[in-house]
């Protein structure tokens, strides 16, 4: 035989192989001499671990200039990138300045260090810094996050506390307008779908209320306009609803909502009327409702009157009171995300 181990290389491999942390890469080699020390043929071994020949082979000569020692180096060739050393002025630079795709970012990493990368090279720097491709999130401009954190310390979480207590019932409230038209949306298909658009703009007006405990939706419903006597008619709804506990409604600054009228309604009826700050959609629950509504029933759907478009919309909502209750849980959490718009990464 061509090669034989001696007594003390095989008990140093039988001990290396018990080791539980060994990279399989070493333990193949050590296998394979192991194999060929008991006589396997080159082309068994190779078949055996999932190796060439040639690899085999390899193992051996490397055994036998070297011995144990060798066996057991990572002898794997793993080059520096000449991109490296820059990789922390990279990740300022983008943090400060993100990029829209791969060909921007490539220049810009020229400019900054001289290197120029293929696409590929690129988008792996990328994702190496932590990055990922993720759509932009919109915030309203003329937000105040001072004014909004103070709002939900003092005035919100209070109330929401009380109702969680069965002391008071909190609705948040707002209105959707729903425009009987194309909702397109991304789609996983194998050529690109097109959806019938329909005729005219006649639109459903959905006035909601969210309880912030169970989660219900009470809403009140036209295809007209959202007015004050709207308003006031989801009040006295809500009031049916429940004649003993203090309610207090959630809700913008919006016109119709904010009027006299509406403020006499609600002295009637004993309801308190909790106005948000001014651009603080994202303290209004009742928000994610809406989208979830046109995600289910409107995205990539086409519906050839007015009855059915309509009927879908009433439909999905009378699912969130019922089948979606606990599916949807998640979503109404009384979690609320303030982005600080003084903070690095708002353009």
């Amino acid at each position: 035989m061509d090669f034989e181990l001696s007594k003390r290389a095989r008990r140093d491999i039988e001990a290396a192989l018990d080791e539980d942390n060994l990279k399989d890469k070493i333990r193949r080699k050590l296998l394979a001499l192991k194999m060929r020390d008991a006589g396997a043929p080159r082309d068994m071994i190779a078949s055996s671990l999932g190796l060439t020949v040639r690899t085999v082979a390899n193992y051996i000569a490397q055994f036998r200039e070297g011995g144990f020692k060798a066996i057991m180096e990572d002898r794997a060739y793993c080059p520096e990138s000449s991109i490296e050393p820059h990789l922390g002025a990279i990740e300022a630079a983008f943090r400060q300045e993100p990029v829209g795709c791969a060909k921007q970012a490539r220049i810009r990493i020229v400019k900054l260090t001289g290197i120029e990368l293929s696409l590929s090279q690129t988008r792996r720097v990328m994702l190496r810094l932590g990055m990922r491709y993720r759509k932009a999130g919109q915030i309203p401009g003329k937000a105040d996050t001072d004014r909004q954190l103070e709002f939900l310390d003092q005035e919100l979480r209070p109330k929401l506390m009380e109702a969680a207590e069965g002391k008071r019932k909190v609705y948040f409230v707002d209105a959707s307008h729903f425009v009987m038209g194309a909702v397109l949306g991304m789609l996983w298909c194998f050529a690109r779908v097109f959806v019938r658009g329909a005729s005219g703009r006649k639109r459903y007006n959905v006035l909601g209320a969210l309880d912030s405990q169970t989660r219900e939706v009470t809403t009140v419903s036209n295809d007209s306009y959202i007015t004050a006597p709207t308003v006031c008619e989801l009040l006295e709804k809500l009031r049916a609803q429940e004649s003993q506990l203090p309610l207090t409604l959630v809700l913008d600054n919006a016109r119709y909502q904010k009027c006299k009228l509406v403020f006499e309604k609600a002295e009637e009826l004993n309801v308190e009327l909790l106005y948000l700050p001014p651009y603080s959609p994202n303290l209004n629950i009742i928000e994610r409702l809406w989208k979830h509504v046109k995600q289910a029933c409107l995205k990539n759907t086409y519906y050839e009157d007015f009855n059915s478009f309509r009927g879908a919309i009433d439909d999905e909502i009378v699912k969130v009171n019922t089948t979606l209750q606990e599916e949807l849980s998640t979503l109404f959490s009384l979690n609320f995300q303030i982005v600080d718009i003084k903070q690095k990464g708002i353009l």
